[in-house]
């Protein structure tokens, strides 16, 4: 059988812990395409604006717990086409080419399950 297991306690975030946590799964589990990050954002915290037009690699954001806001479309530079909101257990799929930033404007912890693969 071919299988890894991996958890958050044996990954080190890429994000200072007052902002949240951010544990990729990805060479953890010895993946070859799919990228699996776990994303968590303290209230009012913000993810980095960015889209995959480089390496063409599509996302899909489930949200485990608390409410996820997502701008779609626009750049750095210039304010986001649309906004849309997410509560727990629910997903959007974001194409590799549209510009996304997550934010958190709720209360509590905000905790995202991003699965991406080109």
């Amino acid at each position: 059988m071919d299988y890894e297991t991996a958890s958050t306690d044996d990954i080190d975030s890429v994000v200072p812990e007052e902002y949240g946590g951010m544990w990729f799964f990805r060479k953890p589990l010895d993946c070859e395409n799919l990228g699996v990050t776990l994303l968590e954002l303290e209230p009012e915290a913000k993810g980095k604006p960015h889209d995959h037009a480089g390496d063409g690699q599509e996302e899909v954001y489930l949200v485990v717990d608390g409410e996820l806001t997502i701008q779609l479309g626009g750049s750095e530079d210039e304010p986001a086409e649309t906004e849309t909101t997410l509560s727990s257990g629910e997903a959007i799929r974001v194409g590799s080419e549209t510009w996304r930033q997550l934010h958190n404007h709720g209360d509590e912890r905000l905790r995202v399950v991003v699965a991406g693969a080109p």
